[in-house]
């Protein structure tokens, strides 16, 4: 019997791409189920939607606002319950039995915030990017699935660290940024991509390797290779390869590259550092007459305390000569370590933001309290009532721009510990082409662990100099 050439054309294997394509379906359709979970959840609202802003009620609005906030606070979560109650048990009603005070919960409304549209994109960059990464390095083992790399991770990582770069700059040249803060970034900028360049130069490969060398190598005629078969055939990208194998691109147009993207990535965080820092010392260092009103649970100290000592931890732990030569890591351990460092640190950095931001929040009852009952008492608090007033208006307005802030390294340090986790080992020579094997392994390997790496590095150092500069007494981390 002879079958039908169509039907023998189709019972034929499939090509690669349309093999490259059927692998790819489990995680798009992974990226669109988790898509719809985190924004039909609301992931965002569920994690700062319970915080506590406060205001000095005097519109009929306000007013109304503050006696729903009372009768809702019973209902709350059991912790703003607890701060709900001790505010208006303590201090939020004035000699005439008016409120002066009402602590209000933010719920929906915080949508209408500035910025909490980028705060939302960032946070569901991080679950994308950690979701189908676990999913690529699960799948073969949990499912017994074909090891197929998952071009979404590489994508997904790029457009998480441009776009959380990009919010960073954006807010430091926000209207309601000061200037001395904007030009004191624009000088840590200059100075990290100094440094930056320097340590590219003069650190030696054996303490930490970027496999600068590699992708010095590997793109050019790599890329020339890929773009070639697509163009003119496989068998003449053979020979072009063959020509542009001696094509080389410089180590030093590499370093400059990622020294004024470090540069950016460092400047862009000293804000970002000046506000954690003060929210830390708010959370673990309340005021004397605060632990009843501010500060944060028990089990959340060591946490914010781990947040601030794991980027320190994986700046030492990526070094060869402390992490992998004393233990005798293979090349797989010794990637495993950098990874998984990097995002660890990045997740605790996530867990930590809302408690971050309620401190933050807390700073204006502070300033409200310190008014009050300062030693001019009353009368201060009659002649700066508007200005009190104000600080709790823009620290209410500025809680999602902080919030941006307290989440912008940890999105950065996840993406590219997924990004480099996706990329540690090489394309293999059969291997399918895809649009993110247009460039080279190394060279995603040279980029997710350089900026993860720095931006880690850099994130230890501002907060590490914020920390030591509160203890002595420097009012800018401490106010």
């Amino acid at each position: 019997a002879h079958f039908p050439a169509h039907l023998a054309t189709g019972a034929m294997m499939s090509t690669p791409d349309e093999r490259a394509l059927m692998g790819m379906l489990p995680y798009t359709a992974l990226t669109v189920v988790v898509t719809l979970v985190a924004v039909g959840k609301n992931v965002t609202l569920r994690l700062l939607g319970s915080l506590t802003y406060y205001l000095i009620p005097e519109t009929p609005q306000e007013q109304a606002k503050a006696r729903l906030a009372r009768v809702t606070a019973g209902k709350s979560p059991s912790e703003v319950r607890r701060r709900a109650a001790r505010i208006k048990a303590n201090i939020s009603e004035d000699a005439e039995g008016t409120e002066s005070i009402a602590a209000v919960k933010f719920g929906k409304a915080l949508v209408l915030a500035p910025y909490f549209r980028e705060f939302d994109y960032a946070l569901l960059f991080v679950i994308l990017v950690v979701a189908n990464f676990a999913a690529a390095e699960l799948a073969p083992f949990a499912l017994n699935l074909p090891e197929h790399e998952n071009i979404l991770v590489p994508m997904l990582a790029l457009v998480a660290v441009f776009s959380s770069t990009r919010s960073l700059v954006k807010l430091l040249f926000d209207r309601l940024t000061p200037k001395i803060e904007r030009q004191a970034a624009l000088a840590v900028g200059v100075v990290g991509f100094v440094l930056a360049l320097f340590f590219l130069l003069l650190v030696p490969t054996s303490a930490l390797d970027f496999e600068v060398a590699g992708t010095s190598k590997e793109l050019a005629p790599a890329m020339a290779k890929k773009i070639r078969s697509r163009v003119v055939g496989r068998k003449a990208a053979e020979r072009v390869a063959d020509v542009a194998g001696g094509m080389v691109v410089p180590e030093l147009q590499i370093f400059i590259g990622l020294a004024l993207f470090a540069g950016i990535i460092t400047g862009a965080l000293l804000g970002p550092a000046v506000r954690i820092v003060r929210s830390y010392n708010m959370c673990v260092r309340p005021p004397s007459w605060g632990g009843d009103f501010v500060g944060v649970s028990k089990a959340m100290v060591p946490l914010l305390h781990a947040s601030f000592a794991l980027p320190v931890v994986t700046v030492f732990a990526w070094l060869a000569p402390l992490s992998r030569a004393p233990f005798g890591l293979t090349d797989e351990q010794y990637d495993l370590v950098r990874v998984c460092s990097l995002m660890a640190t990045g997740v605790v950095q996530v867990v930590v933001v809302p408690a971050l931001i309620q401190a933050y929040l807390d700073g204006g009852l502070v300033a409200w309290y310190e008014v009050k009952h300062g030693e001019r008492g009353v009368q201060a608090m009659a002649a700066l009532r508007g200005v009190v007033r104000q600080k709790l208006e823009v620290t209410k307005h500025l809680a999602c721009k902080v919030a941006v802030q307290a989440v912008g390294p940890a999105t950065l340090m996840i993406a590219c510990a997924c990004l480099l986790g996706s990329k540690r080992r090489d394309d293999s020579e059969g291997a399918t082409e895809n649009i993110t094997s247009l460039v080279p392994a190394v060279c995603w390997r040279t980029v997710a662990s350089f900026l993860g790496w720095w931006t880690c590095t850099a994130w230890a150092t501002l907060i590490s100099v914020g920390v030591a500069a509160a203890k002595a007494g420097v009012e800018t981390f401490t106010r």
